[in-house]
């Protein structure tokens, strides 16, 4: 049996408890470090995540998002699930620093997108 440190995938902190499981029968986990935006998350095996996918479409994908195209066109432009594509454009959006006035998250990504 194989042992592994849970870590909180905001702060990487250790400080994190069992939390339940969800109905499709995945492990929930929370964070208790006060400081910590993410209080609840599921540990994603590797090879769960679209994400695994070859470099070159992440390569794609970012270039399309950075050349300002939405999830939809992306996905149906590059013959990729959304899923996927919605995954690296979260990913991105995680290290790119906020916009002034434009409020952090998915509906400030949305507006921003929009107009």
């Amino acid at each position: 049996m194989a042992i592994m440190d849970v870590r909180c995938p905001d702060c990487q902190g250790l400080n994190v408890v069992k939390y339940g499981i969800q109905p499709n029968g995945k492990q929930r986990y929370l964070c208790q470090d006060p400081r910590c935006a993410r209080r609840i998350f599921i540990v994603r095996p590797a090879g769960e995540a679209g994400l695994e996918r070859l470099p070159s479409d992440m390569r794609r994908v970012i270039e399309r998002a950075l050349a300002g195209d939405n999830i939809e066109q992306t996905a149906k432009e590059l013959h990729l699930p959304a899923t996927t594509v919605s995954e690296v454009f979260q990913l991105l959006a995680r290290f790119a620093p906020a916009p002034a006035g434009v409020p952090r998250g998915s509906k400030g990504l949305r507006r921003r997108a929009a107009g």
